[in-house]
Formats: C-alpha cells, structure tokens, sequence
C-alpha cells in the first residue's frame, strides 16, 4: 500500500507540473491523493488539456489511486472475416 502511494503521489506531482506549465493552473497534490471528489476533477482537467502525456497519466492515477474505483475492461470480441470468394482465381 504504501509503495502504491508513492507512485500516486509522483504520478500527481507530474501532472501537477505539466498543468502548472503548459496551461497555467496549480492544483494541490496532497489533497489529490486523499480526496476522491478532487482526485476525479483533477482527471477530468488533465484529459481536457488535450495533451498525450496528461492523458496517459490519469490513466495511470486512476489505476493506482486507492479511493477510486478501478476502471473495467469490457473485451469485445473481433469478428472473424469470411473467406473471399474468387478472389484470386476465377469460378
């Protein structure tokens, strides 16, 4: 528990920099990691921002930070293609 914190607590201080820098706004990094309600905000402006690195970090605090619920995969099967016919050879 106390490792994953860690990486909560780097993984909010890089966005709280890359917000600070690229689009001027300073959250607290703290309150991020003990606040569900202010943590999901704070998701929500990074995936606004528009940018790839702020993206993939949220993704990343959403799969570490402990208050949040985990983000569920819904695997959707790929349907096989059908055989051609006469694709390369004639009737």
């Amino acid at each position: 528990m106390a490792g994953e914190m860690e990486k909560l607590f780097a993984l909010a201080g890089r966005i709280h920099v890359l917000l600070r820098r690229e689009h001027n706004r300073i959250i607290d990094v703290e309150w991020m990691c003990t606040d569900e309600c202010y943590a999901k905000e704070v998701i929500k402006l990074a995936r606004s921002a528009e940018s790839e690195e702020l993206l993939a970090l949220a993704e990343r605090v959403e799969a570490v930070h402990p208050l949040l619920p985990k983000p569920q995969r819904i695997e959707v099967p790929i349907p096989v293609k059908a055989e051609a016919k006469y694709v390369a050879s004639l009737r």
